[in-house]
């Protein structure tokens, strides 16, 4: 992942708006939330990696598995 990948992601959780000094509850909330993303991104990159194995079939599908997890 990229810097600026990240950076998108913790302005798509809105961490540019709301910083440690604001509400405790709303900023974890939003921690939460760009936790969440980067979780994905993560999978997705990982699922990319799986289904380019030569497993043929099988590694298409355990690529879906991880993408949905």
């Amino acid at each position: 992942m990229t810097q600026d990948e990240i950076i998108g992601m913790a302005r798509e959780a809105r961490l540019d708006v709301y910083g440690i000094g604001s509400n405790h509850d709303t900023f974890m909330l939003i921690l939460e939330n760009f936790a969440n993303l980067v979780a994905r991104q993560e999978r997705k990159r990982i699922a990319q990696k799986i289904e380019q194995l030569p497993f043929g079939n099988t590694a298409a599908s355990f690529g879906v598995y991880v993408r949905e997890a």
